[in-house]
């Protein structure tokens, strides 16, 4: 059967067949849950209550921050949430809804929002924060590495033999006496 005698023989499009069809699986439908990429609310998650036109939807979270209000598809994202409820449903209905299907709980084990948490907490690092980050991966790089090279059976690159130290001036003992050793292994557990 090809598509022109399914769509001829159905009287309705049903989601399903949609899905089938296209391969598509957000649609923008009464209870999709979606991100707020832009604006004021930028970072909450709402859901959609009704499609107003193929740009606009009418959005609301009561327990989720985000007013009743027409926001533009383009400040949209879809999640993989959707919650059963009709056309234009009242705030109060839907809050009983969230709180039914514990959508906050849902949305906070996604790895969607694991992801946007690691995003965040990436963006509040400081300075010395960043350059501990970034000795720990090469820490990890360099095990890794060995670890491969023993796995491949290749022994791994062994320093060359220092020579003798010779005695250092005044200005280069002190720089000597008070290193830091950066690539000492540490554990930041709190990272």
């Amino acid at each position: 059967m090809c598509i022109r005698d399914r769509v001829s023989t159905q009287s309705t499009w049903d989601i399903q067949y949609l899905r089938d069809l296209m391969g598509f699986k957000r649609f923008v439908q009464a209870g999709r849950v979606a991100y707020i990429n832009y604006g004021v609310d930028h970072g909450k998650v709402c859901v959609i209550v009704e499609v107003i036109n193929s740009t606009r939807v009418l959005v609301d979270g009561p327990t989720l921050g985000v007013p009743r209000q027409v926001i533009s598809l383009r400040r949209l994202a879809l999640t993989d949430h959707l919650l059963k409820v009709a056309k234009g449903i009242h705030t109060k209905a839907l809050e009983i809804v969230i709180k039914k299907n514990d959508l906050v709980k849902k949305i906070g084990e996604s790895s969607w929002a694991k992801k946007l948490a690691a995003q965040k907490r990436r963006a509040e690092l400081n300075d010395f924060e960043r350059f501990q980050v970034m000795m720990l991966k090469r820490q990890k790089a360099y095990l890794v590495n060995k670890d491969v090279a023993q796995a491949k059976g290749k022994k791994s690159k062994k320093a060359p033999a220092k020579k003798p130290k010779e005695a250092k001036s005044g200005q280069q003992a002190f720089y000597a006496s008070n290193y830091i050793n950066l690539f000492a292994p540490v554990s930041y557990t709190h990272l």
